[in-house]
């Protein structure tokens, strides 16, 4: 038996999310009948390093299987991507010791926010950023993301419908970095996130751009106290990396 682990890239847009749904069309589900097209039998199953929403990209997502069958990485890689639909492609394969597993040997995953400032739309931005139509104070920002970095209670920054169990994560680090074009993007590393928090505290950090909040009002919020606030959009929130 051979453990072979995928770096996939995809473009959530048209995705119900990464994984398998019986009335929905999966980014697992997609990549799992390609596999089995390659390997001449209906599907091979697969585990991810974590799910992504709906609407959700992906970079650096990882995911595992094993085999009986001889395989060479790089032409699995071109079989598979033939298979796959354009918004998707694994961009690398590896054979792997057999104790690896995509989810439970990750370290910590990066995730990127991106939005751009523009009173006008930009189609080739909209793929994969979300738009604010008037300029952010980033150095409020800046300052108000350092408070997210190490271990809290993000239970303010959790949305209704997570099955977790508690509610403190670490955050490595949290960095926000704006561009002359008029992009910013909020990149966090964490060993783990609740759902939704990554877009929770990037909506807070918006508000917090737009005047609306400052830095005692994010200091409530990791107290505890649920602030008034949008969840930001699915379609700007990326998978980087996952590290092991």
């Amino acid at each position: 038996m051979q453990r072979i682990k995928l770096t996939i890239e995809y473009v959530g847009t048209n995705f119900c999310g990464w994984q398998s749904q019986k009335n929905g069309n999966s980014v697992q589900d997609a990549v799992e009948r390609a596999l089995g097209k390659y390997f001449d039998c209906d599907f091979v199953r697969i585990y991810a390093a974590g799910r992504t929403d709906v609407g959700v990209h992906a970079k650096g997502q990882v995911a595992h299987f094993t085999t009986d069958k001889e395989v060479n990485p790089y032409k699995l890689c071109l079989g598979v991507n033939l298979a796959l639909p354009e918004s998707v492609a694994i961009t690398n394969a590896e054979i792997v010791d057999d104790r690896f597993d995509a989810r439970f040997s990750a370290v910590s995953k990066t995730y990127r926010y991106r939005i751009y400032v523009s009173p006008v739309r930009k189609p080739t931005l909209d793929v994969n950023h979300t738009q604010v139509y008037k300029s952010l104070d980033v150095a409020e920002m800046k300052r108000c993301a350092e408070l997210f970095i190490g271990e809290h209670d993000f239970a303010a920054f959790q949305n209704t419908g997570s099955n977790l169990k508690g509610t403190v994560r670490k955050i490595n680090f949290f960095d926000v970095e704006q561009h002359d074009d008029g992009r910013i993007y909020f990149t966090v590393n964490g060993s783990a996130f609740l759902y939704n928090q990554v877009r929770n505290m990037c909506g807070l950090l918006a508000e917090v751009g737009k005047g609306k909040y400052n830095i005692n009002d994010v200091k409530n919020a990791l107290d505890g106290i649920r602030l008034k606030f949008k969840t930001m959009p699915a379609k700007g929130l990326t998978l980087e990396a996952v590290y092991y």
